[in-house]
């Protein structure tokens, strides 16, 4: 720290505002002194730049001060506090403002040429401006020897994790959704250096992973930074059967013992058994719910079939049959259909289950027209452009993967609204900008036509 701070202080004695013969020789100028403590910190432990601000008589405004941001660390400014000196026999009033800097990879860091603007009252009420440069401090950060294995490197002074698993339903079945939840709190760091966790991809589940939930909070008094990492995954239950959540492992450098830590969270087993559930992907089963839904849903072809089917009845019974074979494809169509899968989406916001209406809600977007391609929330959000859907989603993800429940809970009947008019507005966007034809490979397998009949009038 010595060999540092002598040097920031020779470098700033040596600017010609800071010359003792210029301070003797004209009136008093303003002194600003920087510092870098500790010279060298591990990897993603924070070093404490200190910047004092000094000027005659008082400053009219708060120094302008640069951001402090370096390529490859995080910076954050802690406090600033008012300081009075005096210096040959004039009073000086200042700031002294703290950064803390948080470097992400091993080597030397030097903070880059910058200024400080100092407004101030050199012969009150006259004011003066004046900018005074900053020398580069240097700072090193490094990975201890005994870590130098650890992918990815983490450090703390104290570092604690928890997982919770939440079932959509007691007993498990085909079509269920259960989410893992995995909390870190560590001590010494800030959250956006924690890790994140990777969910394991499990043969006859589907994973959904979700957005994490970073939060960092400082104890002014005792000078300590306590983050907070929420990663969460949601998996759907595909087919019966015994399954593992694996294990997973936490390894991280204990700033304080100086030694290489592990965490372990236990493998968490899955039974799954029985029929799929009705928040389930559609069997293709025979239900006296799916047919209602179908005669609901095409009220005008099932009356045609229905009197064609009488019809025929008496004279056609193959007629009748081959009519409802397409009724029955048709209908195997249907529940394999974004209609379908919006409806069921509107049913699990009716039951208030957020999993099962998170679940739908991914499930809905891989048959949505306009968005899926991607399939994702994101790009629902960015296309919709709706800060109320935003919200409601937000809302949604906070129950499902928050450590505490917010006070603002989402609603299901504002959730359903907001995707009914984004489906709507997306739907007629689509349809006016026209969506691409997908047509067989054996017509026009040359791919573009001719120039010569590109151009041609249609025939009428």
């Amino acid at each position: 720290m010595r060999p540092i701070m002598l040097c920031a202080l020779a470098a700033t004695v040596a600017l010609p505002t800071f010359r003792a013969s210029a301070q003797q020789a004209g009136p008093p100028e303003p002194i600003v002194r920087a510092g870098i403590d500790p010279p060298r910190v591990v990897v993603g432990q924070p070093t404490t730049l200190r910047i004092e601000v000094l000027a005659p008589n008082y400053l009219t405004s708060p120094p302008a001060m640069p951001s402090f941001q370096i390529s490859n660390a995080a910076t954050r400014q802690l406090r600033s506090v008012n300081i009075n000196e005096q210096h040959d026999g004039a009073t000086y009033a200042g700031v002294r403002f703290e950064y803390a800097i948080y470097p992400q990879e091993a080597g030397l860091y030097a903070l880059p040429e910058q200024s400080v603007g100092i407004k101030y009252a050199a012969e009150p009420p006259a004011v003066r401006d004046v900018s005074v440069p900053l020398p580069r401090l240097p700072f090193e950060a490094y990975v201890p020897d005994a870590a130098a294995a650890m992918r990815p490197f983490l450090s703390a002074r104290k570092l604690t994790a928890e997982q919770s698993v939440k079932r959509s339903s007691d007993k498990l079945k085909p079509g269920d959704a259960v989410t893992r939840t995995v909390r870190v709190d560590a001590e010494g760091t800030q959250a956006m250096l924690l890790p994140p966790q990777t969910f394991a991809a499990v043969d006859g589940l589907r994973l959904y992973p979700a957005q994490p939930v970073l939060n960092d909070t400082t104890d002014g008094r005792a000078d300590v930074t306590t983050s907070t990492r929420t990663d969460s995954a949601i998996y759907m239950l595909e087919r019966n059967g015994s399954y593992a959540l694996p294990e997973i492992v936490i390894a991280w450098w204990n700033t304080e013992s100086a030694r290489i830590e592990q965490i372990r969270l236990e493998a968490m087993p899955l039974e799954v058994e029985g029929g799929p559930t009705a928040g389930g992907l559609p069997s293709g089963a025979w239900t006296w719910e799916a047919v209602r839904d179908a005669v609901i849903d095409h009220w005008a072809l099932v009356s045609l079939l229905f009197i064609g089917i009488i019809g025929l009845a008496w004279g056609a019974p193959a007629a009748a049959r081959r009519l409802m074979r397409i009724f029955q494809r048709r209908h195997a169509a249907y529940l394999n259909s974004e209609a379908w899968s919006f409806r069921h989406l509107r049913r699990a916001a009716g039951k208030r289950d957020a999993a099962d209406v998170y679940f739908g809600l991914l499930a809905w977007l891989q048959r949505f027209e306009p968005v899926a391609k991607v399939g994702t929330i994101d790009a629902l959000t960015s296309a919709a452009q709706d800060p109320l859907l935003d919200q409601q989603i937000a809302a949604l993800r906070a129950e499902l993967f928050a450590p505490q429940r917010t006070s603002a809970g989402w609603s299901p009947r504002k959730l359903i609204g907001r995707l009914r008019s984004a489906r709507r507005r997306l739907r007629r966007r689509s349809h006016r900008h026209g969506l691409p034809r997908v047509l067989p490979d054996r017509i026009n397998p040359m791919g573009e036509p001719t120039a010569r009949f590109s151009n041609r009038r249609v025939a009428r």
